[in-house]
């Protein structure tokens, strides 16, 4: 075998946060009553999303903290419409976070391909989620027997795509770079975050997008079974 070892992303590629997420912001929209302000569900998910999106994609260029990201997604999306504390919007976060950690959609095809591959490889997780929910998060999923560890952004304070979490992975996990895999969702984070310390990589891929990053990703895959087809 070309590797001895697998990491994989956490969320979108194994667990479907996108689900849980919107699951969670809903009843989050009737506990707060959030109808007050926003007419429709649909009309403040978007605008959260928007939100929600951009400032992840701060954090993970390392621009802001993770206490300013948490506090700013519900703050952004209200303060069009009501004055919202810093305290409150912590607390909705809090909440927030705290149910959807407890939720267990997971992707399709992700036990079966955990099972196929668990025999074969040391599998581990690399994600830029925070410490206190990803670990409730893998376990509420069932997924923690198939994996060895768990490395985050939390545990050496850099994000996916820096090369210090994947060293550090590649030096908890007693591996080489070009011994190991990368499975992700997402092409900024997971892929060229792998290819610039040499790490191949399969760019989890299920709606087709398009590589506007044009950085050719190892392998890509629509579904999680096409991963047989390679490892």
């Amino acid at each position: 075998m070309k590797y001895t070892t697998i990491f994989f992303d956490l969320d979108d590629t194994l667990i479907d946060t996108a689900l849980n997420s919107k699951q969670v912001l809903e009843e989050v929209y009737n506990d707060y009553t959030i109808d007050k302000y926003y007419p429709s569900f649909n009309d403040f998910y978007t605008k959260y999303q928007s939100i929600n999106l951009h400032l992840w994609d701060q954090y993970e260029q390392n621009l802001i903290s993770k206490e300013e990201l948490k506090k700013g997604r519900f703050e952004q999306s209200l303060r069009d419409f009501t004055s919202i504390s810093t305290e409150q919007s912590l607390e909705m976060n809090n909440d927030f976070m705290g149910r959807v950690s407890n939720k267990k959609n997971i992707i399709e095809g992700v036990e079966n391909i955990l099972e196929y591959l668990q025999p074969k490889y040391h599998l581990y997780i690399i994600s830029n989620g925070f410490l206190e929910v990803q670990d409730k998060k893998i376990k509420n999923a069932g997924l923690d027997s198939y994996f060895k560890d768990v490395f985050l952004s939390d545990h050496v304070g850099k994000n996916k795509p820096h090369p210090l979490i994947f060293n550090y992975a590649l030096k908890e996990a007693n591996t080489t770079s070009t011994d190991c895999i990368m499975i992700g969702d997402n092409i900024n984070t997971d892929i060229i975050g792998a290819k610039n310390i040499g790490i191949d990589q399969i760019w989890f891929n299920p709606k087709s997008m398009e590589d506007t990053s044009h950085i050719a990703p190892t392998y890509t895959v629509k579904t999680l079974n096409d991963i047989r087809t390679i490892l």
